[in-house]
């Protein structure tokens, strides 16, 4: 529940900035017809119901002050400001959008207990969790049992005609039901007044607003913490109310605003509304609307044009979110090294090692011994933690790469002058700190050594108010070495696009459910994207909208490894991967996907009655090992652990192909 919550209350956030670009967008329609005002109130309830949208340049979130690169950390489909692992950091970091401003509300977050068994942010998160789902509840009974008391109040109401009824116990107009909904009238009124009023609530019906408005309602329960999801749900029912009015008047041959605007004027006078229930699909906002419909007239067409046009552009740019380009992102890397004379191939990314302790905090209970293993992958956009069993921990970074000064690296301690590494022998030091302030990592380049530091931030028992390192670790240079163990998960995002293209495939298993089960290093590096059964086990690979099945899957575990290389040198990288089928005699095979020609090649080689699984090496080759697997909870979720070597795969004589080692 609790990350359901933090899900709510990011897509919240975004909903916010987009509800803000609005209040500003109305006030150039403002003498445009209002059915444009109310349409754009489309796009703040899209963005309160959907994590996930597009990418485009064309986003209000590409333009300053935003900079979404962390927000889009974990995929540029979705906006995360709080991560779903904030309750487990002993930095806490946020990010809201805005850079100026994430420092500041980082700093305000607690740090967590050395020696506590939950941390602080663990409990905030709890409570606020449990405060969601009381509002939520709160809101829903009242709104549920005044809409029974307004019903049975208006048991004794009169039926004049169809759906219409006139009742003595109210004095204005209001629509209730939803699937045989009423248009609830009072008694005593002319017959021209009741006749626009009719018209006004059948246009109501007719556009199902009496449905926009529970949906509307139900969003404001769930988002009821959010003050700016309060105001745009009373300025849309306000544009709701005023365009209706508009369709009445423009409807009618004759000119009626006097008459009308009489009759708007007489609810307003002698005002009871009959129950204080939203479900009441009643009339807001009298005195707005009868200004509205005195100055109505006609609009020209230019300004029809020039409505059509504002609304189209602001929903595309308030529906989208930005696109991070890669190269623009290079670009900006190479250009900052150029300034400070860092060469390109200085910057250190790529995977790590634990090699051994070089400081640790006086204060700390832990000591890393020389046999701790935990494995680091490092890239422009993320820095990846996996400890020994493959557990991943990803923070992203937006590192920056600068000199080291002796002095300023002595003062990032909390305690100065106690068992502080000395750096006065290293000719070439250098640092990537994350300008970001998110990720509570920090790289040193020492000549040849790769420390990896953690940091700690400062509170009010520490007398400091900045990051300070905690621990250093030595890590193996750029050996690129996977980790002993990995995971394959399968996860949700894509799959339904992924079946529509497949269309109606049938793999003869029951309850046979599609997960994408890509590599998050896959995902971030490739187009590629695999999806994978849980039942049947069966796999293929999406890519540039085609659909390769990989492998044999009946009997068998389908696609247990994947790796991406270029080995071919042709710019582009292929996918390898490993398979396995057949439940009598269990048989594993490696193969590849070729972007150039779009095919699956088959390895030559099988294994029989064991799985087999694929990592790069220290060259960036892929090199292929037996496999044991272990937490199969389903095809889609377990843990695949590396044993013997079996062969590297290679590029000779113009193939790809496996080492001459194991064809012996």
């Amino acid at each position: 529940m609790e990350a359901l919550f933090l899900k709510i209350l990011n897509m919240s956030i975004t909903a916010g900035y987009v509800i803000f670009a609005l209040l500003f967008i109305r006030l150039l329609l403002k003498g445009a017809p209002k059915k444009y005002s109310y349409l754009l109130w489309s796009v703040v309830l899209f963005r309160l119901i959907c994590p996930v949208s597009f990418s485009s340049i064309f986003s209000i979130f590409q333009t300053e002050p935003f900079d979404m690169t962390m927000a889009q950390s974990g995929g540029a489909a979705a906006l995360t400001y709080v991560p779903a692992d904030i309750g487990y950091m002993n930095a806490p970091r946020v990010t809201v959008g805005i850079p100026s401003m994430n420092s500041v509300i980082s700093e305000s977050l607690p740090a967590a207990t050395p020696y506590a068994s939950v941390n602080p942010m663990q409990i905030w998160i709890l409570l606020g969790t449990i405060l969601w789902c009381i509002g939520i509840a709160a809101l829903l009974v009242y709104n549920i049992v005044t809409y029974i008391r307004l019903k049975h109040r208006m048991a004794t109401a009169v039926c004049l005609k169809g759906n219409v009824c006139e009742s003595d116990k109210t004095r204005s107009p209001f629509i209730l039901g939803f699937f045989k909904p009423l248009i609830y009238i009072p008694f005593g009124l002319g017959q021209q007044e009741r006749g626009y009023i009719i018209q006004h609530e059948e246009v109501h019906l007719r556009r199902k607003d009496h449905w926009i408005k529970l949906l509307s309602l139900c969003v404001l329960a769930v988002h009821w913490f959010n003050p700016l999801v309060w105001l745009a749900y009373a300025l849309m029912t306000k544009d709701m109310e005023m365009s209706c009015d508009e369709k009445v008047l423009s409807e009618s041959n004759v000119n009626i605003i006097h008459e009308y605007s009489m009759s708007l004027l007489s609810f307003a006078a002698n005002r009871r509304f009959p129950a204080a229930s939203p479900l009441a699909f009643g009339e807001a906002g009298v005195r707005e609307r009868i200004k509205n419909v005195l100055q109505f007239k006609k609009p020209p067409r230019r300004v029809v044009i020039f409505a059509v046009i504002i609304c189209i552009t602001s929903v595309a740019a308030c529906a989208a979110n930005p696109k991070q380009l890669r190269e623009t992102k290079e670009s900006s890397v190479k250009g900052q090294m150029q300034r400070e004379g860092i060469k390109e191939e200085q910057l250190p990314y790529g995977n790590y090692a634990f090699e051994r302790q070089i400081y640790m905090n006086p204060l700390s209970s832990f000591i890393a011994s020389n046999d701790y293993k935990e494995y680091y992958t490092l890239d422009e956009n993320s820095l990846t933690v996996i400890d020994e069993a493959g557990s991943q921990r990803k923070f992203a970074i937006a590192y920056k790469k600068t000199q080291v000064d002796e002095q300023e690296f002595k003062t990032n301690f909390l305690i100065e002058g106690f068992n502080i590494p000395d750096i006065s022998s290293y000719k070439e030091c250098y640092q990537l700190t994350d300008d970001s302030g998110s990720s509570g990592y920090r790289i040193y380049q020492m000549d040849e050594e790769f420390w990896l530091v953690r940091l700690r931030r400062g509170d009010a028992s520490d007398q400091k108010k900045s990051d300070y390192i905690w621990s250093i670790y030595k890590i193996a240079g750029n050996y690129g070495e996977t980790p002993l163990k990995a995971s394959i998960s399968g996860y949700q995002n894509g799959v339904g696009e992924f079946l529509l293209l497949q269309g109606n495939f049938q793999s003869g298993y029951d309850a046979d459910t599609c997960y994408n089960i890509t590599p998050e290093n896959i995902k971030q590096k490739s187009d590629y994207q695999v999806f994978k059964y849980n039942a049947s086990s069966a796999s293929f690979l999406l890519y540039e909208g085609n659909i390769h099945p990989l492998g044999e899957w009946f009997g068998g575990l389908g696609v247990t490894s994947m790796a991406l290389a270029d080995l071919d040198g042709d710019g582009k990288q292929e996918l390898y991967f490993t398979y396995s089928w057949g439940s009598g005699i269990h048989r594993s095979h490696a193969a590849y996907f070729d972007p150039t020609d779009k095919q699956i090649i088959k390895f030559e080689y099988m294994h029989l009655n064991e799985d087999m699984m694929i990592a790069v090496n220290s060259d960036g080759e892929p090199s292929l090992y037996t496999a044991v697997i272990s937490d199969l909870k389903d095809f889609v979720n377990f843990d695949i652990k590396k044993a013997n070597y079996i062969s590297d795969i290679v590029y000779q004589d113009g193939k790809i192909l496996l080492s001459q080692a194991s064809k012996e």
